[in-house]
């Protein structure tokens, strides 16, 4: 068994877990209820039930003029005003291409309501024509990572701009499902594109380890989706639940530098050797048998320290979550602490939660 299965088991053994792979047990599917339900308790073999957010952000636009540098595997190509890069990114490779925009008009997506105050960096994919249905999870040709084949899905927004830099959201699943992750899509109102891939660990989970293939796969699906599609390569996130927050929490030790923040629901912690600042909301329940709130207070204690955050903390919105004073300006830290939901992907609270976050950076 692998370092990182022997401490999913251990997690599990100590809450009274059936069965584990990589820190999530029994992650089924939720299916959604009405708009603005509340999330329901406990995840069981039998399956789990999650009312989907009402939450929605407000649409809007941004126009960045300036010229912006982009970075292909460390070497950086730039190009003057009305030019786009060729950058060669291909999917094979982990580090891949982001070219750079001059100022030729591409644009970035904004939110209303929260303006963001970082500068647009549109990748090598931006003036290139969709090529794929929108506002569907699109299947990608697999991706070979490591040896294996792997599965990758693209969304992207109802009326798609190939000159209009976008966020760009990846989305970690729980166990036993590629789809069983936190519906983004039904709150980032046509602003921002979404990456979803499948795990390969039994169970379909994930495996977290830092230095570990499946953080390869997601320097792949980046470079990848940068070269085919306008991605604001500043603006970019990740979102796990369970099994996908493990990862994210190995991504923001190890990929700070390709990541402005983070979200997680559940999740546990195994890393080292870390490096950099990210921004960050944590949502996590205080009964979560399957995953201790333990592991997201590690992660956090981490970040406080390396964001320069003080432990005081002022109520934030949505409730109940709280952000800590003194942070980076640029990194704040959000901690959204519930209760009696237990394993649940908390779909109303999570998503709306995290676009407003986002939005804000």
């Amino acid at each position: 068994m692998a370092r990182s299965s022997k401490l999913g088991s251990l997690i599990c053994v100590l809450s009274g877990c059936a069965s584990v792979a990589l820190g999530c047990s029994n992650d089924a599917t939720p299916t959604g209820g009405g708009a603005g339900a509340s999330a329901s308790a406990g995840a069981n073999a039998g399956g789990q039930s999650s009312g989907m957010s009402g939450t929605s952000s407000v649409a809007g636009a941004t126009a960045a003029g300036a010229s912006s540098g982009g970075q292909s595997g460390g070497a950086q190509a730039g190009n003057g005003a009305g030019g786009m890069s060729a950058a060669g990114a291909s999917a094979g490779g982990a580090g891949g291409a982001v070219g750079s925009a001059g100022s030729a008009g591409v644009s970035s997506a904004g939110s209303g309501g929260t303006s963001s105050t970082t500068v647009a960096k549109p990748s090598a994919g931006c003036t290139m024509p969709a090529g794929q249905m929108l506002k569907v999870w699109a299947p990608q040709p697999n991706m070979m990572v490591a040896g294996a084949s792997r599965q990758w899905w693209v969304w992207l927004p109802n009326n798609y701009d190939p000159t209009k830099a976008y966020p760009t959201i990846f989305l970690f699943h729980g166990c036993g499902d590629p789809g069983n992750v936190v519906p983004m899509q039904n709150v980032t109102n046509d602003q921002a594109i979404l990456v979803r891939g499948a795990g390969t660990q039994a169970n379909t989970c994930w495996d977290q380890s830092p230095d570990g293939v499946d953080v390869t796969f997601f320097d792949q699906m980046l470079a990848a989706v940068s070269a085919q599609h306008c991605v604001d390569t500043s603006r970019v996130f990740a979102v796990g639940y369970s099994s996908g927050s493990w990862l994210v929490n190995s991504l923001d030790c190890r990929r700070a530098a390709k990541l402005r923040g983070a979200a997680t629901v559940s999740g546990g912690y195994e890393s080292s050797n870390c490096s950099g600042q990210i921004a960050r909301i944590f949502i996590h329940d205080s009964d979560d048998k399957d995953n201790d709130i333990s592991g997201s207070i590690t992660e956090r204690t981490r970040l406080i320290a390396a964001n320069h955050c003080t432990m005081n903390t002022l109520p934030d919105d949505p409730s109940p979550c709280v952000r800590y004073q003194g942070c980076d300006a640029a990194y704040p830290i959000d901690w959204c602490q519930t209760s009696g939901k237990m394993h649940d992907r908390q779909d109303s609270l999570a998503p709306g939660a995290f676009w407003k976050f986002f939005s804000g950076l």
